[in-house]
């Protein structure tokens, strides 16, 4: 007869079980919004009149991330890896170890970019070492080209044969469709990015503007840069930012109403701490014409202007990818 294993034995199995499962819902989240690139999004037009200087640190991470998007998705597909090796017993030790690395360094991005959720980050990559803990002394062994000994059975959690027949492939099967089902869910509830169809995204410079300066620059309020996003979002909305003539920077959201005319929702200007959530400011309408010489006329708020494609403003957004060699643009 195999000798009987300590009760310890089984209830130390079944607490790893237990934290696999935890770990395996903590992950979902962040793998699959980063996979159909929600969490950090993509980089926008609107982002073009940010300098560094007025970027925080966590909104400087984001902008890495969202201008690759092929990072952005191998980073999920990673973490989604880990999750799916955490599902079986077998390969659980596998995902403890990928997923310690994968989430270490989320933890040093999180906690040198002041990302609040850097004790989130620490928690699971402390979980995740420590399901890779029981077979850490074979993988040493196998490092060193000993032996590493032959399969261990589970131990049996529960007394019953015909019971333990039936869960032995239903957790699995039930953990496959924890990690799997969300990726079927996700487009439907967050959406995937769409591009916007229309002639106006893109950023601007003022070339005319009949309104009369301020007495003084530090109370010109009229716009001096305008970026229209170009990727759409929830209800229909893409950013815009406004760079006025004393400097301030507005941010805000347009969606299209009709041809030629967009409904702009504006925040306060860009001051200090700046939360997730906001309340807008005001609304109002601006009506554009795209000209035969490349400018769009733009009427509406008491403004009368015309704006001029600036490419310097986007050359960033329009740099792109290729495989030819050339030599380094660093600027």
């Amino acid at each position: 007869m195999r000798p009987r294993r300590p009760v310890w034995t089984s209830v130390g199995w079944a607490l790893h079980g237990l934290l696999r499962f935890v770990l395996i819902v903590a992950l979902l989240p962040y793998a699959w919004s980063k996979v159909f690139l929600v969490q950090m999004g993509l980089v926008d037009y609107s982002d073009a009149l940010y300098t560094v200087g007025e970027k925080s640190p966590m909104g400087l991470l984001w902008t890495f991330m969202a201008y690759s998007p092929a990072v952005q998705v191998l980073s999920g597909l990673a973490e989604l890896a880990v999750a799916l090796l955490l599902v079986f017993r077998r390969t659980a030790w596998l995902g403890g170890l990928l997923g310690t690395v994968a989430l270490g360094v989320v933890f040093l991005l999180n906690l040198t970019y002041d990302v609040p959720v850097r004790g989130l980050a620490l928690a699971l990559t402390v979980g995740l070492l420590l399901v890779a803990v029981p077979e850490l002394p074979r993988v040493g062994r196998f490092v060193a080209g000993r032996a590493t000994g032959g399969h261990r059975a589970a131990p049996a959690l529960l007394p019953w044969p015909r019971v333990r027949a039936v869960t032995r492939w239903l957790v699995p099967v039930l953990g496959l469709l924890l990690v799997l089902a969300p990726g079927a869910g996700f487009p439907l509830v967050a959406g995937l990015p769409q591009q916007s169809s229309s002639a106006l995204p893109g950023v601007y410079r003022v070339v005319a503007d009949p309104s009369a300066p301020a007495p003084t620059l530090a109370a010109d309020r009229r716009w001096q840069e305008v970026a229209f996003g170009q990727w759409v979002g929830a209800g229909g909305r893409s950013g815009l930012t406004i760079r006025l003539a004393n400097g301030d920077l507005v941010e805000g959201r347009y969606r299209p109403v009709r041809d030629g005319v967009v409904a702009v929702e504006v925040y306060p200007v860009l001051a200090g701490d700046r939360s997730l959530i906001r309340e807008v400011q005001r609304g109002f309408e601006l009506t554009w014409t795209a000209r035969p010489d490349g400018t769009v006329a733009v009427r509406g708020d008491g403004q009368d202007l015309v704006l001029e494609p600036d490419p310097e403003l986007r050359y960033l957004l329009d740099r792109g990818f290729s495989w030819s060699p050339g030599i380094p643009i660093n600027r």
